[in-house]
């Protein structure tokens, strides 16, 4: 029983809830004449390199960003659905390193999740092996 209440549990969402942090920024974009798209170097690194976590707002009205690359290295976002010929603030929110400077909770936390799968399997064995030695 207690293993089934510990399957429907969403572990893997929380553990990944704890090891990062939502990070904003914000930058000063001017498109020219038929340019539609933009490259901005992010603040920090995207977590995991996951970049379904980006996601990009505009002051205009009439721009409809959208996440066009990232590169790991260099941290550079390009992103395109820009009005042409005009200003605006764009802002950026990803995922960040939240456990950035300690290695021992980023070894915790990646092997929380095979811990978690393995008390979930092992408890119904060992309550199983416990009613087998107690009617031998």
């Amino acid at each position: 029983m207690v293993s089934v209440f510990l399957w429907i549990l969403p572990f893997t969402d929380s553990a990944y809830a704890f090891r990062t942090d939502l990070r904003e920024d914000n930058f000063t974009v001017s498109t020219a004449a038929g340019v539609t798209s933009a490259n901005v170097t992010l603040f920090d690194e995207v977590y995991d390199d996951d970049t379904s976590t980006i996601s990009i707002v505009s002051n205009d009205a009439d721009d409809a960003p959208l996440y066009t690359s990232y590169n790991a290295t260099t941290r550079q976002m390009l992103f395109s659905g820009l009005a042409v010929s005009t200003d605006r603030t764009v802002t950026v929110t990803y995922d960040v390193d939240a456990l950035s400077g300690n290695s021992v909770f980023h070894t915790l936390m990646d092997q929380a999740p095979w811990l978690y799968i393995l008390i979930i399997i092992a408890l119904p064995i060992a309550g199983l092996v416990a009613i087998w030695k107690g009617r031998a």
